[in-house]
Formats: structure tokens, C-alpha cells, sequence
């Protein structure tokens, strides 16, 4: 037992991994195969990178999204496979027919596959050994366990090197069903979403609470994180750039400066220059950011026309972001919005309320560039290809950085015992039955669809464990993990505080000084073996920065 735990570092990342990853799981489990955005052209280019074709034969020049490579038949059979419930929510998925067996490899073409491969090469490697439906599968599994370590290791990061607790509601706040859903399928924005959790979370700990002795663990996490964000999608790379700044900015000169001298730093600054390095070189190489024109702009219209048509999408990314599954075709219960909208809210007022200036303005400044960022690649996009699509999943890597930041400026010292015996659990609760209904929500859509019976049970469609299995299953994996991380938020901080004897209790200019004599040395009977007070002066330990450890 350590401060009241079961274990040490291990033992509890150990724990947040496995509650993690049952949490993708059960997503992954209870959705359709190809039932999820662009899941059918992400599966081929996972199978064909691990099969040597990383991007394929080009498909209309360079500058086009569409590549060609050869994989095995079943892998391909996703490009028909949802059409009859694919953006028609009323329709349950029983009406897909069976998947191809075939190993045969064909030849196929992918809109995915420019992308930066690192995410393709992990995920696919259940196919070579599970050439059939079961493979596919396994690549959903084989991404929720890399997602589940990203948030894991977020969460890992509150709880040993943080004292600001409520950042673990920060993470749930930041996680959103949608990012599940995400994360438990073969697409690399879940990746990328939860690798920015990841390092906002992380980053966020370094900057406010380890300015000047960054921890080498944590410069570790934030270095990792930040690689293979920038690693995840053609925009990745600015996401960690405005991440990094914004850190920064919060942190200010001294957490600056304090890192960039630390040797751990340093020692972490090669592989991520390297990662951001290949990355840049990926997308200009390749072509990464000539993507898929979205939904035509209709023809003829202003630039002020186009930027109006680009503002009237900005409520319906918003609702993305906190969880549209399918292919953007089934939102979320009123509940879940409801939950979510107010938790990120409270986290924001009450953080610019307690928070200094400069940091409160930090935070404004980057729910400002939440909005306006995306909405101006959206436009340059608009003008580039005369379409518009900007879904709320692309811009989540950014906007996760609003309530992790909101909810470590809450807490700016420790927090008193009514905020984690009070508040703390009613939140978790809130956004614990908001997971929840909309997990649930999601699995009667498949089953029965939108217009179905409220009991879908016994629907025709069902998961490889059953319709009941998944509903029983999936909420309890959800209720497991908001419970733990609320019990870990109420536990005693692995942070120490610096030694009571080594933090004085007053200026050392109020504490008596023994008399001088007259060569500048102290008097015998002041330092005399016998001298109370003489021995009170010799065994008082040097004064410290408050809140910082005493120097051994």
C-alpha cells in the first residue's frame, strides 16, 4: 500500500489501461463492421500497408486523394458492404448482407491512403495472420488498446505527478462518447484525438506544476504524446504546434525556460524533432492534405456567401464532437448534450473566475481559436475545392485543450475536502449516465433503428456478443471506469509536499541570530554544546522556496 492505494505507478496505469480499453472495446463490439466514418477505405489501407503498399499506385496524378493497392478480397468487401443503412438511421443494420470470404487479393482503391502510415502499420497487422472477419475485428481491437494506453497514460499523469485532481474530470469531460466510438474503430482520428488528450493532460501537469524540476517521466509522456500526434493525420502537425504554444503561454517564461533546461528535455527533443520532422516531409511528399472534396458549395456564390455557408455548419460540429455516430447519421440523446455542454461550461466559468489574468485570458484566447481556426481551414478548404466538410471530429484534437485546461485553472491549490465529496462524484455521475445513454442509443440505432421500439433486445441485427451482452457489458465498463477515476481522485496525492521542518515558518531576517563578537565570529557561549538556543540555530535546515522540495 502507497498513500492508501492498492499499488504504485504500475499497478494503477495498469488499471486504467485495462478500464480503458474494455471501454473501446465494448464500442467496437457493439458497432457494425464498416459502420463507422470512412471505416471500409481505413480498413484496405491498414491490410495494404502491412502489406508493403504504405500508399499505393497513384489514381488520377499526384495531387489526387485516390490511390490503388491490392488486398485480400474480405477486406475490400466494406465498400458495399453499409449502403442500405449507411446515412439512413431508421434502418437497422441487419439488412447488410454477409461479408465476403474470399482471400483472393483484388484490386481496390482508398482516399486514406496519403496519410502518415505509422497508425495503418500498427493497426493492421491482424490481418496477416486473420485473413476474414474476425480480422477485421481485431483491427478495431488492435486500435482500442493504442487508444487506451494514450488515455491511460493521461490519466496516469494527474494521479503521479499532479495534486490538481480534478484534472481526472477533465479527462472525462475531454473524452467524449464520440471519441470512444472513434477510438474503438479503425480510424486514425480516434488516434489522434486521444493522443492530443494525452498531451493537453500531460503538458498541462509539466507547465503548472513542475516549471523548474520537470519530472524525466513526464517530459517522457508529453514528448511521446506529441510525437505520435503529429504522426496521426496530414493535419496533426499544427494541432501539436498550437498545443505546444498554448502550453507554453499558459506555463509563461519561468515553466519555459525550466524545461527547455531540464536534461530530460533535451534528451526528449531529438526523437519528437525527428517525428515532426518526417511527418512534414510525409505530407509534402506525398500529397497528404489533397483530400476529398466534402459536400459542393452551390455554384456561384460570394466569398461572404461561402464564408456564411461554412458559419452554418459550425452548430453541427459542434454536436460532432460530442458524439454523431454511424456515418454522421445518429446523434446523440438530448441527455448527453445536455450533460456535456453544462460540465465544460461550469469548468469554464468557474476557471476564468479563479484564475489570474494572464491565464484566464490563456484559456479565452483558446476557446476563441477553437472556433476560429477550424472555421478558417474550412473556408480555405471551401475555396480550394468548392466543398465543405470540416466534421467536428477533425477539430477535437484542439478543442479537447478547453475543459483540461479549464479544469486544472479550477483547482489552483489544493482543493478543499466538499469539492471532491461533493461536486466531484455528481459531475462523474452526470457524465457517466451521459456515456451511457448514448452508448445505448448508438446499439438500438443498429439493432432496431432511430424509429424503433425503446426495448431492442430483440432486434435482428446483434454484436459478437449479443445485443444483450453488449447493453449489459458496455455500461458497466463505462460505470467501472467513472468510478475509479473518482476513487482516485478522492485518494491522497502521490505529489509530496515539501517537510514541515523544511519550510520556515517565518522570514529568516525574524529568527534570532546569535551575538557576534567583535572579530565577526559568534561568542562560545552561544554555540556551546550546553546553549539551547545555540543548538535550536545549528539543527534549523536551510530556508526553501515554498512549494518547492528541500534540497538533499
Amino acid at each position: 500500500m502507497r498513500n492508501g492505494r492498492f499499488g504504485g505507478t504500475g499497478a494503477i496505469f495498469a488499471a486504467f489501461l485495462v478500464l480503458t480499453f474494455v471501454n473501446f472495446a465494448a464500442w467496437s463490439l457493439a458497432t457494425p463492421l464498416f459502420a463507422s466514418p470512412d471505416e471500409s477505405t481505413q480498413v484496405v489501407a491498414a491490410a495494404a500497408a502491412v502489406r508493403g503498399e504504405v500508399v499505393g499506385f497513384t489514381i488520377d496524378g499526384a495531387a489526387s486523394a485516390y490511390t490503388a493497392v491490392h488486398v485480400p478480397e474480405v477486406f475490400a468487401s466494406g465498400m458495399s458492404y453499409p449502403v442500405c443503412f449507411k446515412y439512413h438511421p431508421d434502418v437497422p443494420a441487419s439488412c447488410a448482407p454477409s461479408l465476403s470470404t474470399s482471400t483472393k487479393i483484388v484490386h481496390v482503391g482508398t482516399y486514406v491512403g496519403r496519410y502518415p502510415p505509422l497508425y495503418y502499420l500498427i493497426t493492421g497487422l491482424p490481418s496477416l495472420v486473420f485473413v476474414s472477419k474476425t480480422g477485421i475485428y481485431l483491427m478495431r481491437i488492435m486500435s482500442s488498446l493504442l487508444n487506451a494506453a494514450l488515455i491511460a497514460l493521461a490519466l496516469l499523469a494527474v494521479v503521479r505527478w499532479s495534486r490538481r485532481k480534478l484534472l481526472l474530470v477533465g479527462v472525462l469531460a475531454a473524452a467524449t462518447p464520440m471519441a470512444w466510438f472513434l477510438g474503438g474503430m479503425v480510424n486514425p482520428s480516434g488516434f489522434e484525438i486521444c493522443s492530443a488528450i494525452c498531451l493537453w493532460t500531460s503538458g498541462i501537469v509539466l507547465v503548472l506544476e513542475h516549471p523548474d524540476r520537470p519530472p524525466p517521466g513526464l517530459v517522457s509522456v508529453v514528448a511521446l504524446s506529441a510525437g505520435l500526434l503529429s504522426l496521426a493525420r496530414p493535419i496533426s502537425p499544427l494541432w501539436v504546434a498550437i498545443t505546444l504554444v498554448a502550453l507554453a503561454v499558459l506555463g509563461g517564461r519561468r515553466a519555459l525556460f525550466g524545461v527547455l533546461a531540464s536534461r530530460a528535455a533535451r534528451w526528449s527533443a531529438l526523437p519528437l524533432a525527428a517525428c515532426g520532422g518526417f511527418a512534414l516531409w510525409w505530407i509534402f511528399a506525398e500529397h497528404a492534405l489533397d483530400l476529398v472534396p466534402g459536400f459542393p458549395v452551390p455554384p456561384g456564390e460570394s466569398r461572404l456567401q461561402l464564408l456564411g455557408t461554412v458559419l452554418a455548419h459550425d452548430g453541427v460540429r459542434v454536436q460532432q464532437m460530442v458524439g454523431v455516430f454511424g456515418w454522421n447519421d445518429t446523434a446523440s440523446p438530448l441527455l448527453t448534450y445536455v450533460v456535456w455542454l453544462v460540465v465544460v461550461g461550469l469548468l469554464l466559468v468557474l476557471a476564468v473566475w479563479r484564475a489570474g489574468a494572464w491565464r484566464a485570458g490563456t484559456l479565452l484566447t483558446l476557446l476563441a481559436g477553437v472556433v476560429v481556426v477550424p472555421l478558417a481551414l474550412a473556408y480555405v478548404e471551401a475555396l480550394r475545392t468548392g466543398s465543405v466538410d470540416g466534421q467536428g471530429r477533425y477539430w477535437l484534437p484542439l478543442a479537447v485543450g478547453v475543459p483540461l485546461v479549464s479544469a486544472a485553472l479550477v483547482q489552483r491549490r489544493t482543493a478543499p475536502a466538499w469539492l471532491f465529496a461533493r461536486i466531484v462524484p455528481v459531475v462523474a455521475a452526470g457524465l457517466g449516465v451521459a456515456s451511457i445513454a448514448a452508448f445505448l442509443w448508438a446499439l438500438r440505432r443498429y439493432a432496431v433503428g432511430v424509429t424503433g421500439p425503446i426495448d431492442f433486445l430483440a432486434g435482428k441485427w446483434a454484436s459478437p456478443v449479443g445485443l444483450l451482452g453488449a447493453a449489459i457489458g458496455g455500461s458497466v465498463c463505462i460505470a467501472l471506469l467513472f468510478f475509479f477515476v473518482v476513487v482516485e481522485a478522492r485518494r491522497p496525492s502521490m505529489v509530496a509536499l515539501p517537510a514541515p521542518s523544511a519550510v520556515p515558518l517565518r522570514p529568516a531576517w525574524l529568527e534570532p541570530q546569535p551575538a557576534l563578537a567583535r572579530n565577526g565570529r559568534a561568542g562560545a557561549s552561544e554555540v556551546a554544546d550546553g546553549s539551547q538556543r545555540g543548538t535550536r540555530i545549528a539543527e534549523r535546515p536551510p530556508a526553501v522556496r515554498t512549494g518547492s522540495a528541500p534540497r538533499s
